[in-house]
């Protein structure tokens, strides 16, 4: 069962990470992976990475607060998914506050781009992994549905 749930987070994170990297040509946000290494590539997969892990425990919590490990009934789902939503907002937006109050203090970052204003951008960023995240969430529970339906 683990191997199973293993493939399918980070089937997640590989889409996630593929659809969101063409925002990397905003220079304003290729700016924010200057850190924790050299190399830009290296920078994504683990800020990536670890952004796409928090998500997951927050989808986790998400649903043990819903639905606790029982059955999930239709309201349970209803809440789940909404919760999903808010998260989906709320950690890329509580990450990008912290960017930036952080990372242009330590001189990793510049907010004020050469074509679009950084923050902008950042904003751009966080709705556009929020849809991504949805999405995929919404494909993934659709998908596990009609997986499992009795035969």
């Amino acid at each position: 069962m683990v191997l199973p749930a293993i493939g399918i987070v980070t089937g997640f994170a590989v889409v996630v990470l593929s659809f969101w990297s063409p925002l990397l040509a905003i220079s304003s946000l290729r700016e924010l992976f200057r850190w924790p290494t050299r190399w830009l590539v290296v920078n994504y997969l683990l800020v990536g990475t670890g952004l796409l892990a928090g998500q997951c425990l927050s989808y986790l919590v998400v649903i043990l607060l819903s639905a606790g490990t029982g059955t999930v009934t239709g309201s349970d789902a209803v809440r789940i998914v909404g919760g999903v939503l808010v998260a989906n907002l709320l950690l890329p937006g509580i990450s990008a506050l912290a960017a930036l109050r952080i990372l242009p203090a330590r001189g990793y970052w510049t907010p004020e781009g050469h074509r679009l204003n950084g923050q902008i951008a950042l904003g751009i960023g966080v709705l556009w992994y929020a849809v991504i995240t949805s999405l995929g969430f919404v494909f993934i529970g659709l998908a596990l549905m009609f997986a499992n339906l009795p035969t």
